[in-house]
């Protein structure tokens, strides 16, 4: 809590997404038209190692800086600036927060950080002794996506730094993976069309937003036939919507995320969830991982390798991008420390998916696509299963001798199941 005469906390959107034209127009409109907003606004450099600030509000700008960023790779190879503000802007959050100048402020970030990686830091993070925690809110992660880029995006090869996009030198993100990231962290998604696509290219993009982020709310922003620019009726959703859950957001980028039901398909956009209580022979799996990528522009989850049987380890595909990490253990028994340390939800889907033997072992994958062959798709997953006769073999004869996963995961260990 803020001390005694200090002002409540301040409301923060935190705006990202590849489409930076339709972030700045819908930043723009809640500033001018929502009395008490203010627009922090960041920008990377071309290199990658800078940040330039502005702070905006009805009038125009007030204050600008900048600020280097840190090229640090975390443990999931993602650059640490793309998931974390750099430190010396945390102070200038704070004193904008303890001013009670703004009814609201937007946080708009440059198209390679990740909006709800950044909400989650600032909720951690400290500046000047004090927690932000303590003097900001999190109101709500939005996304802003372009129509006509859309399906591009998500079925593209090209790394971001090809277009200007990465965040320091050793950024080697994808667009796929970064536009697939954006829709799932989403707790708003505001769409707009600048290249005017045909009424069916739009339906379809609209779609696959709609199966990446089942759970978000949406926004449009439409053409103003005088002007030819933006417009909204409403920026409401976007200040004052209380749409963020912080502990969803963490269970998202915990080592075991809850599954979501696929939406029905329409306009060719299918999804599909296959799961299995089997664990798959890892050799089987990297032989058809083309394969199983080819048809689909999106595909997360976890698995089970055989070989493998303590560790969870994460499937991460978009476009021509694949990663498969390990994330975590498999819970032991109830009474162990481990088990009372998971969070709630994972500890309530362990109990009700417990099986005897396995435990909370098991391989859950979700694939979206367009034109997805479904059967044929879950024909080659279950062909990586390990066969009745390798399964009654035990888990200490699951090991490979070459592993295919060994560089990419390190040597297996093999605890009994």
């Amino acid at each position: 809590m803020p001390p005694q005469g200090e002002p409540p906390p301040l409301p923060v959107t935190v705006l990202g997404g590849l489409a930076a034209g339709v972030r700045d127009c819908v930043a723009d409109l809640a500033r001018i038209e929502t009395p008490g907003v203010a627009a922090l606004a960041l920008r990377a450099h071309p290199d990658g190692r800078e940040l330039a600030w502005r702070l905006l509000e009805r009038s125009g700008p007030l204050d600008g800086g900048s600020v280097p960023v840190d090229g640090d790779r975390g443990p999931d190879s993602r650059p640490s600036s793309s998931r974390l503000l750099p430190a010396a802007l945390l102070p200038l959050l704070l004193r904008l927060a303890r001013a009670g100048r703004h009814r609201h402020l937007l946080l708009t970030l440059p198209p390679g950080m990740e909006a709800d990686l950044v909400a989650l830091g600032l909720l951690h993070g400290q500046a000047r002794g004090q927690a932000l925690a303590d003097h900001l809110r999190i109101d709500t992660v939005a996304v802003a996506v372009d129509l006509s880029r859309t399906e591009d995006d998500l079925n593209s090869g090209d790394r971001l730094a090809r277009h200007g996009l990465a965040l320091g030198p050793h950024d080697r993100r994808t667009l796929a993976e970064t536009a697939a990231r954006h829709l799932e962290s989403a707790d708003l998604v505001v769409t707009a069309s600048t290249n005017d696509p045909d009424p069916t290219a739009s339906a379809r993009a609209a779609t696959l937003i709609r199966h990446l982020a089942p759970a978000a709310a949406t926004t449009h922003l439409c053409h103003d036939p005088l002007t030819g620019s933006l417009r909204t009726s409403d920026p409401a959703p976007l200040t004052g919507a209380h749409l963020f859950d912080a502990d969803r957001a963490r269970e998202r980028h915990g080592p075991l995320p809850p599954p979501t039901r696929p939406p029905a398909p329409e306009y060719g956009v299918r999804s599909t969830r296959w799961t299995s209580r089997r664990p798959l022979h890892a050799r089987r799996l990297h032989d058809a991982l083309e394969q199983i990528c080819a048809g689909a522009l999106r595909g997360h989850g976890h698995l089970w390798l055989a070989n493998r049987p303590g560790t969870i380890h994460r499937w991460e595909s978009a476009g021509e991008h694949l990663a498969i990490q390990t994330t975590g253990n498999w819970l032991p028994d109830h009474d162990d420390p481990a088990w009372q340390a998971a969070s709630a939800q994972r500890r309530t889907f362990a109990a009700l998916l417990w099986d005897p033997y396995y435990g909370e072992r098991r391989c859950e994958l979700t694939f979206t696509g367009i034109d997805l062959d479904v059967p044929a798709l879950h024909r080659l997953l279950n062909d990586c299963l390990l066969t009745d006769t390798e399964l009654s073999l035990g888990a200490e004869r699951w090991t490979l001798s070459d592993d295919p996963f060994a560089d990419a995961l390190g040597p297996a260990d093999l605890p009994t199941p």
